[in-house]
């Protein structure tokens, strides 16, 4: 057993393959191989203080040289197993340290990152993680100044700088930051909105930010706001001027889609908001869905709640207007589907091959006979997260809980579909593009946002798929049967999971 108490860094010496250092909670031990196990030796700190918790370790340059960062901001150099000398590097804990060949880098809860030479007695430069000072090529914006600094890593002359609000960023030892990639950064992602007839997306999600897209090559996040608490749903107003997000302590907000800012929020719910759609047209209506069993259904312009929709015996997980704005469907976690009158919420019965004959101004829902072959054979209420079906209605997008994305044909009766790869984790939100020429999804515990490319058939490229399960449609490869065959073969009772993706 290596400690008591949490170990954040095992670090192999590179010079001496059999030993190693573990960093931790009041924690710094040496260890050695000896037969088939370790021995340990705590670091001996002799008269230059107490224990402190270690965040990060290196070795140097030479096998008995080793170096660590403490939570209070100091850099110790150990020799063997002693401490021979402390330093102050940062303000606040050191979370991350590389050796270069001639030198160290850290990086800390300061946003700073700092360059050392080789014995850690001089700073020779540092570089602040700063909104100003990042470069013209950057794909996004930063949520803050001065981010904590998590992970640092050298590659091609520049620093790969990692920080605790889920950015990537290179830092060129001349001076230019370039903001590389980022996502939100805890919890998970839920909420998915596309806009009506720009190539941009919001999402929002536990972390408490609601960002904004672009769809465009450039992929980059055009906008940022932090909420009050974290959000599960959003959607943009069918002109796409504002966008309503709904958040986990049961209110909601009416933002300005360009500049973010409020323009009008209530709370009538304790339970999170899980969805929350305009009705279509003027988009008039808003209707709000709780976890604690109604949907109530405002007057945007009036700024009023106009209806409840009550007789659910779940919590709501999909809700879609009719085209005429006069009809709810709702979907709940009991696999209950449900149909409302609005603006009032009187609660209708309509017969499923009546459903089939309604025009809808969306299809979100995950139940009903036009899409019973999109679940397995044998499964949970729940694995079927999520589902968008194309402006001409002839293509529906699924995501579920082993991380799948599928394309099915609609009506999807039968269970023919398409399967891709991607996420790591389950996916909670897919949604078509206006032009439905591309197919976002987001991840739940992977927290990111993934692109797919939609190609008609008959007008595929001959480039290479970003997936191996994205199998062309055609007859020599089985086409949609083989991915049925496949579907069948996994035992959802251990869950996909816990399998390994790749040969499936």
């Amino acid at each position: 057993r290596g400690s008591k108490d949490k170990i954040f860094v095992v670090k192999i010496n590179p010079y001496m393959p059999d030993k190693l250092i573990t960093v931790g909670i009041k924690h710094m031990k040496f260890w050695r191989r000896a037969g088939g196990g370790l021995i340990g030796r705590k670091g001996c700190i002799g008269a230059l203080g107490r224990t402190d918790t270690m965040m990060c370790a290196v070795y140097g340059w030479t096998e008995e040289m080793a170096f660590s960062g403490t939570s209070t901001g100091d850099v110790c150099i150990w020799r063997d197993v002693f401490l021979i000398k402390t330093l102050k590097a940062h303000d606040g804990p050191v979370f991350s340290m590389h050796a270069l060949e001639k030198g160290f880098v850290t990086g800390g809860k300061d946003g700073v990152v700092a360059l050392w030479d080789d014995t850690f007695e001089r700073c020779l430069k540092t570089y602040a993680i700063k909104r100003a000072a990042l470069a013209p090529g950057s794909k996004g914006l930063l949520l803050e100044d001065n981010p904590s600094i998590r992970a640092i890593s050298l590659g091609h002359g520049h620093i790969l700088v990692g920080t605790k609000n889920g950015e990537i960023l290179e830092v060129d030892k001349s001076g230019p930051i370039t903001l590389l990639v980022q996502g939100h950064m805890e919890g998970e992602v839920w909420g998915l909105a596309t806009h009506p007839h720009l190539p941009i997306c919001a999402t929002v999600s536990d972390d408490k930010t609601l960002r904004i897209w672009d769809l465009s090559p450039s992929h980059c996040m055009l906008a940022v706001r932090k909420l009050k608490k974290g959000g599960r749903c959003c959607c943009f107003s069918p002109d796409g001027k504002a966008l309503a997000v709904g958040l986990n302590d049961g209110s909601f907000l009416i933002v300005n889609a360009d500049t973010l800012e409020d323009l009008v929020s209530f709370q009538h719910r304790k339970d999170v908001i899980s969805e929350i759609r305009f009705s279509p047209g003027a988009g008039k209506y808003l209707a709000v869905a709780s976890c604690d069993n109604f949907v109530d259904i405002y007057n945007v312009m009036s700024s009023k709640r106009v209806g409840i929709c009550k007789g659910a015996s779940s919590y709501i997980t999909h809700m879609d207007w009719d085209i005429r704005g006069k009809l709810l469907q709702v979907n709940t976690g009991a696999k209950e589907q449900l149909f409302f009158e609005a603006p009032r919420g009187k609660k209708q019965t309509i017969p499923s091959l009546e459903v089939e004959k309604i025009g809808w101004a969306s299809w979100t829902s995950v139940l009903g006979s036009c899409c019973e072959g999109i679940w397995p054979i044998i499964g949970e209420v729940t694995d079927v997260t999520a589902s968008c079906l194309t402006s001409d209605s002839k293509v529906l997008a699924t995501g579920d809980d082993f991380g799948f994305v599928k394309l099915f044909r609609y009506p999807a009766k039968v269970s023919n579909f398409q399967l891709y790869v991607a996420h790591s984790t389950h996916v909670t939100n897919v949604r078509w593009t206006y032009d439905d020429s591309l197919l976002v999804t987001v991840g739940g515990a992977d927290t990111s946002l993934m692109l797919w490319t939609y190609e008609m058939e008959g007008h595929r490229d001959s480039r290479q798929c970003d997936s191996e399960e994205s199998d062309l449609d055609s007859e020599e490869d089985g086409g949609y049967d083989s991915d049925v065959t496949r579907e069948n073969e996994i035992n959802y009772t251990i869950k996909a999971l816990s399998t390994n993706i790749r040969p499936m």
